[in-house]
């Protein structure tokens, strides 16, 4: 017999100590009613259990998300339904009105109350809100809602502009490119929404007889290849030339004009008058359009002359013979190349942001830098270049836009610009001539707006420089050939309350920008002399070359206006005095906007009979419009509906897989615990009974002894 170890007492007590914990553990578990209650119990199982745990809970909001797409598809829904009354209201009046037996009292009345449908219509558009979101008026093109639980688990709605100015016949109202450069875009001249549009080819344009690369069809291709990242689209427009004023008579002697390449004969007699001389190149042009791609039209003016199109966008290449037909005795344009237009559309109805690589020449794009809403007929003027002659003002009679007439610029309409050099004055300032353009936005539902002055530098080459003159201020500078573009952006900035200019380091040179839109007149002098811009950054295009160390001998950088309409698309035309100002002040003859058949609902008119029948067809494809726009929307509470089902099935799923990985087996620790219970008693029992076993060893050895 081992008396130092008793092995019954041990082999007890350890049976008893499992026991112990048998009975505690289904103890708590009965308790918690859970089978796991500590990563000892299950470590596999609980790492399951706690990623179904956290489904279930995502699982729960992702059907929240999609209740609140739903409450916002009906919010739109509700809208939409408003709206298709109110048209179909407009539509009944206009009906009216278009009957000739409707008297000039009923055709007053009708459109005062299709005025007033009007109001209502954009104001159910614009107040058509979910949890502080515009839907209906273009603001919000779409709204992802998260409806499942994993990255990429959701569904876009989409919402589309229901404004006066979006509902209509025609594509929507957009962007229109200005129609003057012909240089082809390099890669990196336009940037869309932050994306970089590679190079116009002219591969791209077949129709063009010259400068294809740089046809309005060769860029819009250009454009259009990236649209899968852009969400832009580029459509081509016309190409329009304006007429040149006629100064002279005919010789008498068969002449000739170029158009595209085609040679066309025409004889002007002296003795004709210009009407006639003009009629006869009219004709000429027009007889051979089929193949030149191009028609004329007799502006009836000898100041405008004769403006010719290209219905597709193609190039229109102009030349005479020099000697017998001049642009002088035609009234045919200038002699050279000549772009169309194309416009630009954003596929989710967002803004479309504008903008050049340092170093890229936006101007070969025919576009302004910037931000365009969508559903606006817009375009930006031509920017003029750096100057220190005198500048030309915008003067009563150089431009029409819709067919009327624009005032003067006055200097009175600019506060902000200096005047105290030679290139810059008030008069010829874009803030001067938006407002000019804005004194007839009654009339012509044209509105300009003045963009920022910028003027990009390209190249830094440190010099020394002791003044900088900018807009009338003499800055005192240590510039040296150690000077940093750092160093000048610095020193500009702490004079930009002075100016109204601020500078910032581009990567290249130096970029200043006149946020307010005023001109920017720049000189830098070192010793008394004038020295090249370079040494402040603004190399490349913002080069300073003839610019005088003094503020009056400064070169004059003018900013452009943009133009703007949302009641359709709109006309650009020069006035009485003819092109030469009009092209100077920035402006190309011709249709921006958008497409010259679209027609919107704001900008409808059916207090005539006419205009109560032109009203008919728009407002019946407005109807259809919104009855798209609602099928829309019924998919998508549908598809919504569905995916509600879905995801509360996933959930159920989840979590009866949740319970069976944590969920207590009520009759398997009812009956663990009983048996520990047993085993507990049992081995209590059986420790005791060895514990006296012991004993009596160690009572017969002290017998022994004694």
């Amino acid at each position: 017999m081992i008396i130092n170890t008793n092995m019954d007492a041990i082999t007890a007590a350890l049976a008893y100590s499992d026991a112990v914990a048998a009975a505690s553990t289904a103890s708590q578990r009965i308790s918690t009613q859970l089978r796991i209650n500590s990563p000892k119990d299950d470590p596999a199982g609980l790492g399951i259990a706690n990623r179904l745990s956290a489904n279930i809970t995502s699982y729960a909001k992702a059907v929240d998300n999609i209740n609140q797409g739903i409450s916002a598809l009906s919010t739109a829904d509700s809208a939409m339904s408003s709206i298709q009354t109110i048209l179909t209201s407009m539509k009944t009046l206009a009906t009216s009105s278009a009957s000739g037996t409707a008297s000039s009292t009923t055709l007053a009345s009708n459109q005062l109350a299709f005025a007033s449908y009007m109001t209502q219509l954009d104001s159910v558009a614009n107040t058509a809100y979910f949890n502080n979101v515009s839907l209906l008026n273009g603001k919000t093109p779409t709204i992802s809602v998260q409806t499942g639980i994993n990255a990429g688990d959701t569904t876009t709605l989409s919402f589309g502009s229901l404004l006066s100015s979006a509902l209509g016949s025609g594509s929507s109202l957009a962007l229109t490119s200005l129609g003057s450069s012909t240089t082809a875009m390099a890669s990196g001249d336009l940037v869309l929404n932050g994306y970089m549009v590679g190079a116009s080819l002219s591969t791209d344009d077949s129709y063009s007889y010259s400068s294809n690369a740089g046809s309005a069809i060769a860029k819009a291709a250009a454009i259009n290849r990236i649209t899968g990242t852009t969400n832009i689209k580029a459509e081509i427009g016309t190409t329009q030339v304006a007429g040149s004023a006629i100064s002279a008579s005919g010789t008498g002697t068969a002449g000739t004009i170029t158009i595209n390449g085609t040679a066309i004969s025409i004889t002007l007699a002296t003795t004709s008058d210009y009407a006639t001389n003009r009629a006869a190149v009219v004709t000429a042009i027009n007889l051979n359009s089929g193949t030149t791609g191009v028609t004329a039209t007799d502006n009836l003016s000898t100041t405008n002359g004769v403006s010719l199109k290209a219905a597709d966008g193609r190039n229109i290449t102009v030349a005479f013979d020099g000697t017998n037909l001049t642009a002088s005795n035609t009234g045919v344009g200038a002699a050279g190349t000549h772009a169309g237009t194309y416009t630009l559309r954003s596929l989710s109805q967002s803004s479309i942001v504008v903008s050049s690589n340092v170093g890229g020449t936006l101007a070969n794009a025919d576009l302004g830098l910037g931000t365009y809403s969508s559903n606006t007929a817009q375009f930006t003027g031509k920017a003029r270049s750096g100057s220190i002659a005198a500048p030309t003002a915008l003067a009563a009679g150089d431009l029409m836009i819709n067919g009327y007439n624009i005032g003067a610029a006055f200097t009175s309409d600019d506060t902000a610009s200096v005047a105290t050099t030679t290139s810059s004055t008030k008069a010829s300032s874009a803030i001067s001539m938006a407002a000019a353009i804005n004194r007839q936005t009654s009339l012509t539902k044209v509105t300009a707006a003045v963009n920022p002055n910028v003027v990009e530098g390209t190249g830094f080459s440190a010099g020394a420089v002791d003044t900088i003159y900018l807009n009338g201020v003499s800055i005192a500078a240590t510039l040296t050939t150690s000077s940093t573009a750092a160093d000048v952006v610095t020193l500009l900035n702490t004079y930009s309350g002075q100016t109204g200019v601020t500078a910032t380091n581009n990567g290249s040179g130096v970029t200043l920008t006149a946020s307010d839109g005023r001109n920017i007149a720049i000189g830098v002098s070192s010793g008394g002399a004038a020295v090249a811009g370079t040494r402040i950054g603004l190399g490349g295009n913002a080069a300073l070359t003839g610019a005088a160390a003094s503020s009056a001998g400064a070169m004059t950088y003018l900013s452009t206006v943009k133009l703007t309409s949302t009641n359709g698309t709109f006309s650009v035309a020069p006035g009485s005095n003819g092109t030469t100002n009009f092209s100077t002040l920035g402006f190309r003859e011709g249709t921006y906007g958008g497409g010259s058949t679209s027609t919107k609902v704001s900008s409808l008119d059916i207090s005539t009979s006419t205009g109560g029948t032109n009203a008919l067809t728009t407002l019946a494809d407005a109807i259809n419009m919104v009855s798209q726009y609602q099928a829309t929307v019924g998919a998508l509470q549908n598809r919504m509906s569905y995916q509600t089902s879905y995801v509360n099935n996933l959930k159920t799923t989840s979590t009866a897989a949740y319970g069976n990985i944590m969920n207590y087996d009520l009759a398997a620790e009812t009956a663990a615990l009983a048996s520990a219970k047993i085993k507990q008693n049992a081995s209590m029992a059986m420790l005791a009974q060895a514990n006296i076993s012991q004993d009596m060893v160690s009572y017969l050895l002290k017998q022994y002894i004694k």
